[in-house]
């Protein structure tokens, strides 16, 4: 799962935890926040562990990315989820165009950011010498 390894990625995974863990733990609030952080960061963590257990699973490689349109309609889903069939299912759940707004935002943020070819070393051809 060398797709799991991208520094990018982590940092946006600890800024998860950290903001769960400020906002639970501590009790701090920040309201944009707490409206939309958890929100925008869903689609590049979701994608790229998704991108990560295609790569493995269906022994695509470390080179595969998720196709434009394939990312659009990965994104597409994560809306019609969140914003559709969970209100339908709960009163907890509110739909929000600022949140579809965010899973948009983040869905371009993995496209750019987290949606590339891992760099293979060659060891015969990284000799100095």
């Amino acid at each position: 799962m060398k797709t799991l390894n991208n520094p990018f990625f982590w940092t946006l995974a600890l800024l998860f935890v950290f903001h769960q863990f400020s906002q639970k733990i501590l009790g701090w609030s920040l309201t944009f926040l707490d409206h939309y952080l958890d929100t925008f960061l869903l689609a590049p963590l979701l994608l790229t562990g998704l991108l990560a257990e295609w790569r493995d699973l269906y022994r695509l490689g470390n080179r595969y990315t998720f196709p434009l349109p394939v990312v659009g309609l990965l994104c597409l889903v994560l809306l019609i989820t969140s914003e559709l069939v969970f209100p339908a299912l709960s009163k907890a759940f509110t739909p929000d165009k600022y949140d579809a707004l965010s899973i948009i935002l983040g869905s371009i943020v993995f496209h750019l950011f987290l949606n590339r070819p891992l760099r293979v070393i060659d060891p015969a051809r990284s000799s100095v010498g």
